[in-house]
């Protein structure tokens, strides 16, 4: 396996490797003679005396001395190679298949019929790793498939939709699709791109064209014929064979010996098919794995040198400072705050954590939330009416002019048993909102449930005026006050639609307001009122994001996955818009 090595992009600058050797010896010289006293004092004397002076200085002429060495290599541009190692990287050879799409490949003289082992042919061509493959079908018409790439799963995936169905017109379109072939490989070199025919034969018009094409491409253009000389008739859909025009069976047939010869004149090649690899091998070029010229291995190396940078900048910002290595190490000495800190909290907001356990807990999620609308909605959705409904009073005096504050309020409030302090929180909201849809569902639904509460107050007063005229009457209960009776203990007699307040089933779950319509916050479901929605400020973009996405899986998922229909109506419209 070839060594690989260290490449420098730019390495000119290393000839300033040896400036901060000149440099540090310079500043050096200059820091020890700065002091008059080395100049006065004996030299043994001056040694004792100031050496603590420049020891001290001499850590940062190091310092700088790394510092600048670590710039230059830095600026050389240290390089390594990407992915392979560079002897084993090879550009890739060009292959463009031309395969022919007419229904004579549905004959079945090879088993289990032509155009299937066409397809397992290419299959096994795309095994190849240094092949970049493009796919081009003709038949009355020529189109192209697939560009010059390396995705062997995609090819593959569109190789499952090939069919003579799906071409607009039957024929021997042979010289079309040669060209598209050609266009494809332009400013490709001879020697790296080729041309591979994949026929089941060829009529006198398609023969004519395939002489002119060989003589110009020359070893480019290999042809690997698939057929018998004995040919088999091509049974239909219907039930029916293919015809000719004068009504008599097709026994589509294979001239090996003429296609042969044609494209040996022009140096181009011939082979039949054959159950191994031996066929392609003798076609197309053999795999490489040969090291490449310099000019590409240029191409292929990634530099490093951000890496000596990484380096660079504890040096840049300590460098200058006096005594920095003290403080280096006084830095781990200072005590480390005491802070509760969860893992989740470095990556997101306790918005967002309280959202994910809204469903699961939502009194949990209230106390996390940091938004005041949906702190009250995760109260109600936790059926701690009191605190929603102190969460919805605040919300209230904070911003008296939202509408859907005044019906959330009004809904808790309900649920709560507060029937007359509802409606007027209703009335509230439709003052300011009056075609805001769940605070005129909600209103009606509670002055329902009075009307009817009263209706069986009277029901029961009358009757007990029959039953005993002397007894004392039933005490009235204050309406600003909690009603007693609650859906559940009402009598058995009473009708579903006498409930509190049901909520509105709708498929849409949207409130509309004057201006814009309000998101119902998901979750409030059953025979319960619902509040509006926290508003378009509080609805957190994570969330709709989720269903959003989820909604376009759904339509996504319920596309077909037919490349053969795609095929057809791509083919059709070209083939009209050329014949326009």
């Amino acid at each position: 396996m070839p060594e690989i090595m260290l490449h420098l992009a730019r390495p000119a600058w290393l000839l300033l490797l040896p400036l901060p050797a000149v440099l540090s010896w310079l500043l050096y010289r200059q820091g020890t003679s700065h002091s008059g006293w080395a100049r006065l004092l004996p030299e043994t004397v001056a040694q004792v005396l100031l050496s603590n002076t420049t020891a001290q200085h001499r850590g940062r002429w190091w310092l700088l001395a790394g510092g600048w060495m670590l710039a230059v290599i830095a600026l050389s541009g240290p390089s390594v190679p990407a992915g392979q190692p560079q002897g084993l990287r090879a550009e890739a050879h060009a292959v463009v298949v031309v395969l022919d799409m007419s229904r004579a490949m549905l004959a079945t003289d090879i088993k289990p019929e032509r155009l299937q082992r066409a397809i397992r042919k290419i299959e096994d061509l795309l095994q190849r790793n240094d092949l970049e493959t493009g796919l081009v079908v003709y038949a009355g018409s020529a189109h192209r498939v697939a560009p010059l790439t390396q995705d062997a799963e995609t090819l593959s995936n569109l190789l499952r939709g090939l069919h003579p169905d799906i071409m607009p017109i039957d024929g021997q379109a042979l010289e079309p699709g040669l060209q598209i072939a050609r266009q494809m490989l332009s400013g490709r070199p001879p020697r790296r791109s080729s041309i591979l025919l994949i026929t089941s034969g060829v009529d006198d018009k398609a023969l004519q064209a395939l002489d002119q094409q060989a003589a110009e491409l020359g070893s480019r253009l290999a042809v690997l014929g698939i057929g018998s000389a004995e040919g088999s008739p091509v049974a239909l859909a219907d039930g029916g064979f293919l015809r000719d025009e004068q009504g008599r069976i097709l026994l589509p047939r294979l001239d090996a010996k003429q296609l042969a010869s044609t494209l040996r004149r022009h140096g181009a090649r011939y082979h039949g098919l054959t159950l191994d690899n031996s066929d392609l091998n003798q076609l197309l070029p053999p795999l490489r794995s040969a090291g490449i010229d310099s000019t590409t291995i240029s191409q292929t190396l990634t530099e490093q040198s951000h890496w000596l940078l990484l380096l660079l900048l504890p040096i840049a910002a300590l460098g200058y400072r006096r005594g920095w290595l003290g403080l280096v190490l006084c830095a781990g000495l200072l005590p480390v705050p005491a802070e509760a800190l969860s893992w989740k909290d470095l990556w997101q907001r306790p918005d967002q954590q309280a959202m994910q356990l809204l469903d699961t807990d939502p009194a949990t999620a209230a106390r996390r939330f940091e938004d005041p609308a949906w702190r009250a909605w995760a109260w109600y959705q936790a059926a701690d009416m009191p605190r929603a409904i102190e969460q919805y009073r605040v919300l209230v005096q904070q911003q008296p002019d939202i509408a859907e504050h005044h019906a959330n309020l009004g809904t808790a409030l309900a649920m709560d048993g507060y029937y007359e302090a509802a409606l007027e929180s209703f009335e509230q909201a439709l003052t300011r909102a009056p075609d805001l849809r769940i605070a005129r569902h909600n209103r009606s639904r509670v002055e329902a449930w009075l009307e009817a509460q009263r209706a069986e107050e009277q029901t029961a007063d009358s009757k007990a005026t029959e039953s005993s005229p002397s007894g004392p009457a039933p005490h009235d209960q204050d309406a600003t006050q909690p009603a007693n009776p609650t859906p559940a203990q009402t009598d058995s007699t009473t009708s579903s639609n006498q409930t509190p307040a049901t909520e509105e089933t709708s498929s849409s779950g949207t409130a509309e307001s004057n201006n814009n319509s309000q998101t119902e916050p998901a979750g409030a479901t059953g025979e319960a009122l619902q509040p509006a929605a926290a508003g378009n400020t509080a609805q957190p973009p994570d969330a709709l994001q989720r269903e959003r996405q989820q909604a376009m899986q759904q339509w996504l998922d319920s596309i077909e996955d037919n490349p053969a229909e795609l095929l057809r109506r791509k083919f059709l419209h070209q083939y009209l818009e050329h014949h326009e």
